[in-house]
């Protein structure tokens, strides 16, 4: 028909069905079995209970069409008078009377004269078309057609739509079902569904399309009034498409199984709420529709959204993951050339002249440094590392040790080394005295498990005096190391007393004036040598010192331990060392006099040494004693020159005292008990077999048991030893002595002192004045009191202190940095690759009423499993690294605890250094993941869950390097971090965890919030479409949380955090 408006529709043979019925519905309604749609029907259209405008209602001949809201309006003569013709507009044509309905006049009638059975012309004639700005309706009352202004009792809801105006689609379909009837076919544009047979079903009336219209998110080109949505039975190809989840498409579009079905908005496009369902529009650029969509969403900053998008594609997240990376590795570059540079500059010979006057090195004129052959120089101070003599040796030149009973040269301060003359002055700054020793006693000090039935160290009473160089020897499992436990204080279940200067006390009270050098070599690896000292130094040294203090003070510990030559090396491991291991046991020693200790203990300081390299350290030692540091050794079968080293000694056998006292004196002792010694014979070898119950070659008669031993000791026999000074000396053991003097606190040696307590200082002989006597070490407690309480940096500079050390140890490591990065990278493109076949769509569920039956196959799992197999990746990629955090460096964390480092500086300084690495390893696994897998959801929201979730994992991994084995740790932690996972309430749901009563247990681990986070940020956004409670009750999420999951998360990884520290504190006894 002329005139006849045209709706937009894009594109139009998709939505407007009458012009694209599926051509395999043609072939099956057009086959040799006719179909009948009167009896198919039956009375359900003729009733209007059920509506098909397409369908011809009756044999009428003349001009008809369907207007916009599906009326059939027909040319008739005006009822009653019949002189003019008017167009009838019925919303119900099978309801068709002779007065009702909606008129409108006709156009281009002047003139026209009706004759008997005059049909007005074809079909489709628009001659005369009508006039739809006025309505008109019958008056019963007045017998004639007037204006409709309202709604009145007389005009039906169908017809008050009716408006006149020709929908173009609608009338081909009728005319097309017209010219089909008229031939005697089946009327296939009539058919209310496609499916042969099918009855329709009406799913939305009258009352709720006048208020709703359309759903959102819904297609609804043909449906009017008049023309209500409807549900058909789809074809089979239909039915196994939305069994698969599918919509049924033709072209490209999206289809209904009748005209009159609702179709889902195509993904790429969407139907705009203010249209009411009649039109959908592509999706404009920079914007995405998923399916379903009412209105574009527009796209994140950075993201990739081309017309007709339906996914944002993240780009911004893997640019800024190949712009830092590009960073990162310039930056390496940046730094190993300048570290090169560095080291290429000063890789000549030091001119230092502590290194110079220590290591026998001469200073090199600048006019000659070029012509020094630097590799050979090189190759001559590698070859002296570990024949190290200088400290020992300068002090037995410069101070000769002193004879008993010889007093102090009346002569002025001996000339010494610019090297020690600066240690003994940071020493004396340090402890502000001028000798800086401890001397300690001990009485009936006993050691008794709860698992042992008898002690392990049993009534053992002595002392150790100031400046003394003491060892203890004994066999194996004679109490050597327990001894030095108890004494220091790092044991339970213990008895007797100590003494620290004659105050009554606890050696853990000290702790910060003592140095504890294990007998491994706990140093850290990623360090250099002074680094490693340094460190020690600014944590351990008075808070009140400048940085060019400790800096001399570290430099004159570095030159006195002849490490000059190595300080800018790495320290390296056991299994690849950059240094020797002499010169490892001078790191470990020199990291105890960084902290200018007024007294050390060292575990087996030789063991697993050469001859050379072991005599090297006790010659270390032994000048350390001699400078007035107390030194305390365990030491096995030390050789000649080691032995003779030693001031004082403490046999132990079976945790009990066999010998205690000066060295010089042991083989008098042991003679006078019967043993003989062999003439030529190492004294430490014939001391150590006797000690050990194997003493029998020595002595030929009587028990030489450890058990006799000990008990001729615990008599406390006098015996006497004849010297070549006091030939009348007599020797007795210090248990018997007066504690006056085995304490040794402010009292001054005499004459009649035995030679241990007459051994001077250094810093004595540089101080005292002619006729002086030597004197031991006087401190009072309000002193050491004093000393303490600026010892050690503040803990908020000890978190800064450990910081840098931590990303330094990262940088040296960066290797693992980049295997960690890109084993994340290669797990978020494995599951983006997963899941990219879901195009971003990770939910679909029931359409909400009154569409619920339109509903393709609901997938409420997919969101859920995106959620574990994210919570699977971050633990297979994570937990490893994150034992390593606190599992590679618990041994120097102990040793670091004991001397007084602060334990929660250390851990918020660990926690915070990996969080760098955590943020890049997350980045480099949710930025492919969301450029591949397209989940339609806030990139950042997500990588901000990511990266909390990969903060439970390092917290959950550090719990369990504090309860785990070492090398167990990391497996241990990967397998939690999968039960984890598998909890987070994909399967088995939440729902069904809630069923069986352990809900609590899913939702105590990360991995449920996480799931719950996302399928909530997933799922939520489409409550206009989906019936999303139904969704929430299935999988038993909640589905507006986001901040309360956010906070969990976060709350839970700081949780194990605190266990970890816990776990931390309670060091070994919780690792199994």
């Amino acid at each position: 028909m002329k005139g006849s408006r045209d709706r937009a529709l894009e594109p139009t043979t998709a939505h407007d069905i009458p012009q694209g019925t599926p051509p395999v519905v043609v072939d099956d309604m057009t086959t040799t079995t006719k179909i009948d749609l009167f009896s198919m029907l039956g009375s359900s259209i003729r009733s209007g209970a059920l509506q098909d405008p397409f369908f011809p209602g009756d044999t009428v001949h003349g001009p008809r069409f369907l207007d916009t809201e599906a009326c059939l309006c027909q040319l008739r003569p005006e009822p009653a008078k019949g002189g003019r013709v008017w167009w009838q507009c019925v919303g119900n044509q099978f309801n068709i009377t002779d007065t009702g309905g909606k008129w409108f006049q006709a156009k281009n009638v002047d003139g026209l004269k009706l004759e008997a059975n005059n049909t007005l012309g074809p079909i489709s004639d628009a001659s005369y078309p009508p006039d739809s700005s006025q309505g008109f309706e019958w008056n019963d009352s007045q017998q004639q057609l007037t204006t409709t202004r309202d709604r009145r009792p007389g005009l039906s809801v169908w017809d008050t739509a009716c408006t006149a105006e020709n929908n173009t689609l609608f009338s081909t379909a009728l005319y097309r079902a017209a010219a089909e009837i008229r031939t005697n076919n089946t009327p296939v544009d009539a058919a209310p569904c496609w499916r042969p047979g099918a009855v329709p079903i009406q799913i939305q009336d009258y009352e709720d399309w006048q208020e709703h219209g359309c759903k959102d998110g819904f297609l609804c080109s043909n449906n009017t009034v008049n023309s209500l949505p409807q549900f058909c039975p789809p074809v089979t190809e239909c039915q196994l498409a939305r069994l698969g989840g599918k919509a049924c498409t033709l072209n490209g579009a999206n289809i209904g199984m009748g005209p009159f079905e609702p179709v889902v908005c195509q993904a790429g496009w969407y139907c705009p709420q203010e249209e009411k369902g009649m039109v959908t529009l592509k999706c404009p650029s920079v914007h995405y529709c998923q399916a379903g969509a009412p209105t574009p969403t527009p796209c994140a900053v950075g993201s990739r959204c081309p017309e007709g998008s339906y996914y944002e594609r993240y780009l911004l997240p893997i640019t800024l993951l190949i712009v830092i990376d590009v960073l990162l590795i310039l930056g390496m570059i940046y730094l190993g050339i300048r570290t090169r540079h560095r080291n290429a500059s000063s890789g000549a010979i030091r001119q230092n002249s502590f290194a110079a006057v220590i290591g026998g090195y001469k200073q090199v004129s600048e006019e000659r440094y070029e012509e020094v052959d630097h590799e050979m120089a090189l190759l001559r101070r590698v070859k002296r590392q570990d024949t190290f003599r200088g400290l020992g040796d300068q002090l037995y030149e410069q101070v000769p040790p002193l004879r008993r009973g010889q007093s102090v040269r009346h002569d002025p301060d001996p000339e010494i080394s610019p090297t020690i003359r600066a240690f003994v002055d940071s020493m004396r700054k340090a402890t502000s005295a001028s000798e800086f020793g401890l001397s300690f006693g001990y009485n009936q000090l006993t050691f008794a498990p709860k698992s042992s039935k008898r002690p392990i160290l049993e009534n053992v009473t002595g002392s150790i005096n100031s400046g003394s160089l003491t060892a203890v020897m004994g066999g194996s499992g004679a109490g050597k190391s327990t001894f030095i436990n108890v004494l220091m204080g790092k044991t339970q279940y213990t008895k007797g007393n100590v003494t620290v200067n004659s105050i009554p006390g606890k050696l853990k009270q000290y702790k910060k004036l003592i140095g504890y050098v294990p007998q491994d070599d706990i140093v850290l690896p990623e360090l250099t040598v002074y680094e490693n000292i340094m460190h020690s130094a600014k944590v351990r040294l008075p808070r009140t010192w400048s940085n060019a203090d400790v800096e001399t003070h570290v430099n004159a510990v570095i030159d006195c331990l002849e490490l000059s030559h190595v300080r800018d090396s790495l320290v390296g491991s056991v299994g690849k060392p950059v240094i020797s291991g002499g010169q490892r046991k001078r790191v470990s020693i020199g990291m105890e006099l960084a902290a200018a200790p007024m007294a050390i203990f060292l575990d087996e300081p030789t063991s697993g040494l050469d001859a050379t390299s072991a005599s090297s350290i006790m010659s270390t030692l032994k000048a350390l004693g001699k400078l007035g540091i107390t030194v305390i050794v365990i030491i096995h079968q030390p050789r000649v020159e080691i032995f003779e080293m030693l001031d004082d000694m403490i046999l132990l056998g079976n945790g009990q005292l066999i010998y205690e006292g000066p060295q010089s004196q042991a083989k008098a002792f042991f003679e006078q008990m019967g043993f003989v010694f062999p003439p030529g014979a190492n004294c430490s070898d014939v001391i150590t077999d006797i000690i050990t119950g194997n003493g029998r070659p020595y002595k030929k008669e009587g028990d030489v048991s450890k058990e006799a031993l000990i008990a001729h000791w615990a008599k406390g026999s006098r015996v006497s030893i004849l010297t070549e000074e006091d030939e009348d000396r007599s020797w007795q053991p210090v248990h018997s002595r007066n504690a006056s003097d085995t304490t040794l606190a402010g009292n001054e040696s005499n004459d009649t002192d035995t030679p241990r307590h007459n051994r001077p200082s250094l810093m004595s002989i540089s101080k005292l004045k002619a006729g002086a006597r030597i004197s031991v070490l006087s401190i009072s407690n309000p002193q050491l009191s004093r000393i303490l309480k600026h010892r050690g940096a503040p803990r908020w500079r000890q978190i800064l202190l450990c910081l840098s050390r931590s990303f330094l140890q990262q940088y040296r490591t960066r290797s693992n940095l980049w295997f960690e990065m890109g084993l994340s990278a290669l797990a978020g493109v494995l599951l983006g690759l997963a899941e990219q076949p879901k195009n971003g769509a990770f939910f679909r569920g029931h359409y909400k009423e009154p569409y619920e039956i339109l509903s393709l196959s609901a997938d409420y799992a997919a969101a859920p499993q995106m959620a574990m197999l994210i919570t699977l990746a971050i633990g297979l990629s994570s937990a490893a690294p994150g034992v390593k955090v606190f599992s590679e460096e618990m041994l120097m964390y102990r040793r670091e605890a004991q001397a007084g480092h602060s334990r929660v500086a250390y851990f918020l300084a660990k926690t915070i250094s990996v969080l760098p690495k955590m943020a890049l390893a997350c980045l480099h696994f949710s930025a492919p993941m969301f450029l591949i897998s397209m989940p339609v959801i806030s990139f950042w929201t997500a990588f901000l869950a990511n990266l909390l979730y990969v903060y439970c994992i390092y917290g959950l991994a550090s719990c369990m390097s504090m309860v785990v084995r070492r090398e167990d740790a990391p497996l241990s932690a990967t397998m939690v971090s999968l039960i984890m996972g598998m909890l987070s309430g994909a399967a088995p749901s939440l729902r069904k965890a809630k069923r069986w009563h352990v809900g609590w247990l899913w939702r105590a681990g990360p991995g449920v919030w996480l799931g719950e986070l996302y399928f909530g940020q997933l799922v939520r956004p489409l409550g206009y479409l989906y019936d999303v409670q139904i969704a929430s009750e299935v999988t038993g999420y909640e589905l507006d949380r986001l901040w309360v999951n956010i906070l969990v998360m976060l709350g839970i990884g700081t949780a194990y955090r605190l266990l970890a520290f816990v776990g931390l504190i309670g060091g070994g006894k919780l690792r199994v």
